[in-house]
């Protein structure tokens, strides 16, 4: 049984003395001394009295240990609290990482866009368009880049105040979102294949004139703006669904907040060249659109950088691996 050590866990809870406990009960403070000691034990009556002075029940008061079950509420709510706190987290940095290369890759698409736009016009409004799109694609990356920086910074200073996650999601939520991210990510990859196929079979019926126009230059322009719009939205849902996996995958979570607080040289190299890659390829994509007016073809970089970036991390994180 429980009573002694729930006698002096309760009484101090509430802040009541031994004799103002004794005073309640009739009883003399070397009574209740006993009990708390467990040389005595309380009459039937005097228990009953003791479970409506703090509130609890007859079994509770003599088989639980009540100071136990106090901790573990604390330890639940503590564990609800950075729950919240870290979910809350994971969802703001997925959102803005997601929203910034939407922004990015849809800036590009207006600016091609534009450019097509600008090929219909007299030479007078041409160039002002054009240049309109070049305008367009730098506020798109402007707002982009804040939202990269803000929240980033915010998220990096959210891993260094916490470190390694203890809770994770309940399995309930762990299975539901599983099922989500199958999906969500079957349905992306396809949207990207459905986009190659797109450009692929316009540009085609382009260049058999199938489909007619008064000016090709300009219908290849808006076809490629078409097919980045399709990249920018599934780009975008991959990020956030990716970033998203983390929240409930704890251990991969806590797996990269140890090698991104602690980068390794190899990791630092692996970032510096993924960015260089998709650096050169929006540039490289830019010139050959603007100089060459190759709207069309130019657009193989983009895809033909991730692949180089996907070999250069997993050339390097196997090096790390071992």
């Amino acid at each position: 049984m429980y009573i002694s050590q729930n006698l002096q866990y309760l009484r101090k809870r509430d802040k009541i003395t031994q004799e103002e406990l004794a005073d309640k009960l009739g009883v003399s403070r070397q009574s209740v001394s006993k009990w708390e000691t467990g040389e005595a034990y309380p009459e039937t009556d005097k228990l009953l009295s003791l479970c409506d002075i703090f509130g609890v029940s007859l079994d509770g008061l003599m088989r639980t240990d009540l100071s136990a079950e106090q901790v573990y509420k604390e330890e639940q709510k503590s564990y609800s609290s950075d729950n919240v706190s870290f979910a809350a987290q994971m969802d703001k940095f997925s959102r803005a990482t997601a929203a910034g290369v939407f922004l990015i890759l849809i800036g590009v698409a207006v600016c091609v866009a534009l450019a097509g736009y600008s090929l219909m016009l007299t030479e007078k409004y041409s160039e002002f368009v054009a240049v309109l799109g070049v305008v367009c694609v730098l506020l798109f990356v402007a707002v982009a880049v804040f939202l990269f920086i803000y929240y980033g910074i915010e998220y990096d200073r959210f891993r260094k105040e916490n470190g390694v996650i203890e809770y994770g999601m309940s399995k309930e939520k762990i299975k539901a979102f599983s099922k989500k991210f199958t999906l969500m990510m079957a349905m992306l990859v396809s949207g990207i294949l459905a986009g190659v196929i797109f450009i692929v079979v316009m540009s085609s019926l382009i260049d058999a004139e199938i489909i007619h126009t008064a000016n090709q230059d300009s219908a290849y322009c808006f076809v490629t703006a078409a097919f980045l719009a399709i990249i920018a939205v599934c780009s975008g849902g991959l990020t956030y669904y990716g970033i998203q996996h983390s929240k409930y995958d704890i251990a991969e979570y806590n797996k990269q907040t140890g090698k991104e607080l602690h980068p390794s040289p190899r990791s630092k190299l692996k970032d510096a060249l993924c960015g260089a890659v998709m650096m050169f390829a929006t540039a490289l994509f830019l010139v050959l659109g603007f100089v060459g007016g190759w709207w069309h073809p130019a657009w193989v970089v983009f895809p033909v950088g991730g692949i180089i970036c996907g070999i250069i991390g997993a050339i390097m994180n196997a090096k790390d691996d071992h």
